[in-house]
């Protein structure tokens, strides 16, 4: 794997002013966010910046920045936002329309499309021009579960899995208030989602395709209520910590969420650790394998900051194959560099090996609007609480079509 850290002196990207950056910053130095269950892991990364680069002078202050909700926190005000920091590739156009991401150039393009998979690099870049420095490939969802209540055999239906957990007594955490998770469901009915922007147009969405309210959404809907209508059912805000505590107090057998949560849920497992692909589900008859969502993370550079040339050298640095090695190594972090994704350890990994096999079922998932996730969420909310049914029991306008039409208009902005 290359760790070079190419000087972006070549890059082609220097401003005006920003050379004197390479030797010194103010006072105020440069801030870099990532996710809270990586801050001692990126604080070590950072110190090993420092010393592999001992020509910055700056001071880098670490802060907590969770990838999914980079658009959130970086929105209320860019120039004030992190220098360099970690986000999903869906939020791109996002943060585009707010000029919160700066492109990358020369040599650390250069770099950047030599070591990393293809499909990481496409999934930030505008025609020609790239967005941000590949880290992570396992941005996605799968099962893990419990071997001594769910066996290998059982954990392939969802029906069998909630037999199971309900004779023992034990949950299932999944988070179907969550849209990333409900999106899921109607993936695995082939529902379809795809948005076509008009990138001259300030990143607007020139057109936007949607079938979540056809009879296949109806089948989504159903075998949402299956699962939340159970007993075994964890409930709502099932997040990463419901579920270790879930695993670590033996109240959950069974739990859907991602490599970030693999080594405390192996650790409070032991030997019961299973992790598999999403199950098949029946509706009307019909097993079906189940969908989900997969994407990447990466770390963007602030086009704010004061100091482009050490933000963009930072960023290299922590998206390095070494630190992808380290990521992995810490973190069950999947890698994009491609050098080290192909290492026989990451490989025959039991939970990568469950990633890899959902992501056959997985759609791949692009930049999306803010205005998806809010009625996806507000759908699956009713569903759990029981306020919408098939046949609308509590009155004609609480049917799921009803909901659905509702929800694809919103959605729409129709």
């Amino acid at each position: 794997m290359k760790k070079r850290i190419v000087s972006l002196l070549a890059c082609g990207i220097l401003a005006a002013g920003a050379v004197a950056g390479l030797t010194a910053c103010g006072d105020d130095g440069i801030t870099v966010w990532g996710s809270a269950a990586q801050q001692d892991t990126l604080n070590e990364m950072v110190k090993a910046f420092k010393e592999a680069n001992p020509d910055v002078k700056c001071s880098i202050k670490v802060g907590v920045g969770e990838e999914d909700m980079a658009y959130s926190n970086v929105s209320k005000d860019p120039s004030a936002a992190a220098d360099v920091y970690a986000y999903s590739n869906d939020q791109l156009v996002n943060l585009l329309r707010v000029g919160a991401l700066a492109e990358l150039g020369g040599l650390f393009l250069d770099e950047v499309k030599a070591n990393n998979s293809a499909e990481s690099v496409a999934s930030v870049t505008i025609g020609e021009t790239v967005y941000g420095y590949p880290f992570a490939s396992d941005n996605g969802y799968f099962m893990f579960y419990d071997k001594s209540v769910v066996s290998e055999e059982d954990a392939g239906s969802l029906e069998t899995i909630i037999s199971r957990c309900e004779t023992a007594g034990k949950k299932i955490g999944w988070a179907v208030d969550v849209p990333w998770y409900t999106a899921g469901f109607f993936f695995t009915f082939g529902c379809r989602y795809n948005v076509e922007y008009d990138y001259a147009a300030n990143y607007t969405e020139k057109n936007i395709e949607i079938d979540f309210n056809t009879e296949n959404g109806i089948k989504a809907s159903k075998a949402i209520a299956k699962l939340t209508g159970s007993s075994a059912f964890a409930g709502k805000n099932t997040d990463n910590g419901t579920i270790i505590d879930g695993f670590s107090t033996h109240s959950m057998a069974v739990a859907v969420s991602g490599t970030w949560n693999a080594k405390r849920i192996q650790s409070e497992l032991g030997t019961n650790y299973g992790v598999c692909k999403l199950p098949t589900v029946d509706v009307d008859g019909t097993p079906t394998q189940m969908s989900s969502f997969k994407g990447y993370k990466l770390f963007g550079v602030n086009p704010h900051s004061k100091y482009l040339v050490e933000a963009h050298k930072l960023a290299a640095f922590l998206s390095s194959g070494a630190m992808q090695q380290q990521r992995f190594e810490k973190h069950l972090i999947g890698p994009t560099n491609t050098e080290v994704a192909n290492q026989t350890a990451i490989k025959n990994d039991p939970t990568f090996a469950a990633l890899n096999a959902q992501n056959a079922f997985a759609v791949e998932q692009t930049s999306v609007p803010s205005n998806f996730w809010e009625p996806l969420k507000s759908y699956g909310l009713n569903i759990i609480d029981k306020l919408i049914d098939e046949t609308g029991t509590k009155g004609a306008n609480f049917t799921y079509q009803k909901f659905l039409d509702n929800m694809v208009a919103s959605i729409t902005n129709k």
